[in-house]
């Protein structure tokens, strides 16, 4: 669809930005017949002066050009408020009361046999004095750490900032990067091993043809980046949001390992068998503690209970922030501060509504995830190591399918309120109608932020380098400097990853609202 300059209904004056980045709703030319009228309870974007169906009282959410083609735009209805695919939410909060009571009622003992058997260990106590001698004391840890959670925000903050007024520029500058770094790649590789070389100037190629074809997207994509951005510094409370999700993360992993500690080390979960010697002929005496099938089968749970446990957190942030993006689309007013209503409501909406939603599709992440892992583990048994080699790469492309189809329902889950299976047939829907531009934008917006999160990471790791250098210095020291760096590179990249993730997020609600 060709840009225009017309003024379109619905759009809030915040999402009116320069002409080089201009904001049109998204149009495909489809066949009408093949698709479900409905009228959104949104409010669509439409031309000035056309024919508006709301205003008439009309039923018709298509409008026919003058060549004759119908452009339907993409809608969504609000759903009334109900708890969606809630046994999925029931048998989550289920195995989290699971965990915590095996946590408090077998985790302490199984930390006192941990400590005993190592305080036994005198000589492992003298080796470890000597090894935190060489340790960095506190003042370098609170350095270094102080510096890069103060740094790596700040700099995420400078990031947003720049990229809301060079998206344009920033987008292209991105692709044209991953092309620059691919042909040296080539040409170092091509002397010291050909064959990678010859791939990765390949590779190259096909990186100047996609950065070729893509030009007409670049500016959508950039209006899009710009939309979100402007949703996020306005709701700057999302990130507490995330920053709790990833607190929760930890205490959940603590109550994790000790319920997995304390339940494996069970009678029940052990099998004691007394193995015969075969070179002597006589039997050892001494049992051999292997895993009963009880023990296998708890100990799959356990596993289970961790992907689903950290797909549901991540995804919950993911619903949140579609939930303020429509809030914000349609009432600016409602989503103009730092821990505004829109956030509050749609934290509390992706919490309780949409909750069983979410982990439904967790869960279907978490499975494949973990079967993944297990033919991973088992890859290196010779018996049909070709065969698992191979259903080990189908498997991890049909996990990365799933979480790519996952993370655009989840928008509609956010966005409308619909449940798992009806957000899938939206989508499926939307891949059907608009192909490709979708995911291309999301390639060029996400590679972007991919790249601003590395360099945060490094200017992090820099910053915190220094505060390690004149630690070591002070304390007339060697070799902690390099601990500096890595930390802080870490933190900075974690940090701004929160950041980052935020506003990927706001990306793909605004190509599910243009």
């Amino acid at each position: 669809m060709g840009v225009s300059e017309t003024k379109y209904v619905g759009v809030p004056k915040a999402l009116e930005v320069e002409d080089s980045v201009p904001i049109v709703p998204v149009a495909t030319a489809v066949d009408a017949s093949g698709l479900d009228e409905h009228q959104s309870s949104f409010p669509t974007a439409s031309k000035v002066g056309a024919l508006d169906s709301r205003n008439k009282g009309l039923d018709q959410p298509d409008a026919q050009r003058e060549d004759g083609i119908t452009i339907t735009w993409e809608k969504g209805e609000v759903q009334p408020s109900a708890y969606r695919d809630k046994w999925f939410a029931v048998a989550f909060i289920a195995h989290l009361v699971g965990v915590v009571g095996a946590a408090v009622a077998l985790g302490p003992a199984a930390w006192n046999e941990i400590a005993s058997s190592e305080s036994d260990n005198g000589s492992d106590e003298v080796e470890s004095d000597k090894d935190s001698e060489e340790m960095p004391p506190w003042q370098f840890w609170f350095a270094v750490l102080a510096i890069a959670m103060v740094t790596a925000p700040a700099l995420s903050f400078v990031a947003l900032t720049i990229m809301s007024r060079l998206p344009l520029f920033l987008i292209k500058a991105s692709l044209w990067f991953s092309i620059v770094l691919c042909g040296l790649s080539a040409l170092i590789l091509m002397a010291a091993a050909p064959f990678a070389g010859i791939m990765y100037a390949v590779f190259t190629v096909c990186l100047v043809w996609y950065a070729r074809s893509v030009q007409s997207r670049i500016p959508y994509a950039a209006s899009n980046l710009k939309c979100g951005i402007t949703v996020l510094k306005s709701n700057l409370g999302l990130g507490l949001v995330a920053l709790g999700s990833m607190v929760g993360l930890l205490c959940y992993c603590f109550g994790w390992v000790s319920a997995f500690v304390g339940t494996m080390q069970l009678n029940v979960m052990k099998d004691s068998t007394t193995t015969n010697d075969e070179f002597s002929g006589e039997y050892n005496s001494q049992d051999q503690s292997d895993v009963s099938t009880v023990g296998g089968i708890v100990a799959f749970l356990f596993v289970l209970s961790f992907y689903w446990t950290h797909q549901v957190l991540k995804n919950v942030v993911r619903v949140t922030v579609s939930g303020v993006v429509g809030t914000w689309w349609f009432s600016p007013a409602e989503a103009g501060s730092f821990c505004s209503t829109a956030v509050a409501g749609s934290f509390v909406r992706s919490a309780t509504y949409s909750l069983g939603s979410i982990c439904f599709g967790s869960l279907i992440v978490a499975i494949l995830h973990m079967l993944r892992d297990s033919l991973r583990r088992a890859q290196n048994d010779r018996n049909a190591g070709i065969l698992r080699c191979i259903a080990m790469c189908i498997l991890a492309y049909i996990e990365r399918l799933v979480e790519y189809f996952n993370k655009w329902a989840y928008v509609y889950v956010g966005l409308y309120g619909y449940g798992y299976v009806d957000a899938g047939k939206k989508v499926i829907n939307l891949f059907k109608t608009r192909g490709w531009s979708t995911i291309i934008a999301d390639n060029l917006v996400n590679r972007l932020l991919g790249i601003m999160s590395l360099t945060i990471g490094l200017l992090t790791g820099v910053c915190s380098l220094f505060a390690a250098f004149l630690v070591e210095e002070f304390e007339s020291k060697q070799g902690w400097v390099p601990i500096g760096f890595v930390v802080g590179f870490f933190v900075g990249l974690i940090l701004s990853g929160v950041f980052m993730g935020l506003l990927s997020s706001a990306v793909d609600a605004f190509a599910m609202l243009r």
